[in-house]
């Protein structure tokens, strides 16, 4: 990772293919500590699930797969309802969306694992931690860190096999179309385009020269 010696990032411009990107660092309610970045229409930048639990260092041993036969077993039918992300153990195990803390617990084959509701229509499930960090009603932001890779329950080797549910069945998550993050409240926009105005107008203002933004 190359740090670019900045604490925090107000605002930002760029370019893609022609089309220009801008990303506003708001908190869209008082009540509530946690900012995020929206576009000049109030969209907000975040997806609403990351697509891996594991922030660096890993792999994906084994994927989801309905009809996976396992030479061990005598090539039976052994069916795959996860994503397994290998990584060393103690690598932090992150929650891929917001929500709400329902199973934490050691059971069986699971091992160590987590539990998270994140609303009507998902769930997430994180197995074979070494250690938990979370309690059960927690609620829990996108990124919070909810354990550490173990080798605990059924497993050969160091990795989290991550579990997706919509609508209470379990789900490969790379083929989902997942949701967009909420976009700022429509009672707040109005303050939100007044808010940005003026940092809005000093990126507009950059020199541009060469096409190169100075």
């Amino acid at each position: 990772t190359i740090s670019a010696g900045l604490h925090s990032i107000d605002a930002s411009y760029f370019e893609h293919r022609g089309n220009p990107l801008y990303a506003f660092h708001y908190r869209p309610e008082s009540n509530t500590e946690l900012f995020d970045f929206y576009n000049e229409n109030a969209d907000n930048l975040r997806r609403a699930f990351l697509r891996s639990p594991i922030k660096f260092n890993f792999r994906i041993s084994s994927r989801y797969n309905l009809k996976r036969r396992i030479k061990y077993y005598g090539f039976k039918l052994r069916p795959h309802k996860g994503t397994d992300f290998a990584a060393p153990v103690g690598t932090p195990i992150l929650a891929t969306a917001d929500g709400v803390v329902s199973k934490s617990e050691k059971k069986g084959a699971n091992g160590n694992y987590v539990k998270i509701r994140h609303n009507s229509t998902y769930d997430t499930q994180y197995l074979h931690m070494k250690k938990r960090n979370v309690k059960v009603g927690k609620h829990v932001a996108q990124g919070d860190v909810i354990g550490w890779v173990g080798m605990t329950g059924n497993t050969s080797g160091p990795h989290v096999c991550y579990r997706f549910w919509k609508n209470g069945v379990q789900v490969d998550p790379f083929k989902q179309k997942l949701p967009e993050a909420k976009p700022i409240n429509e009672s707040l926009k109005n303050k939100y385009f007044s808010d940005i105005v003026l940092i809005k107008s000093q990126l507009d203002s950059v020199i541009i020269k060469n096409n190169t933004s100075i």
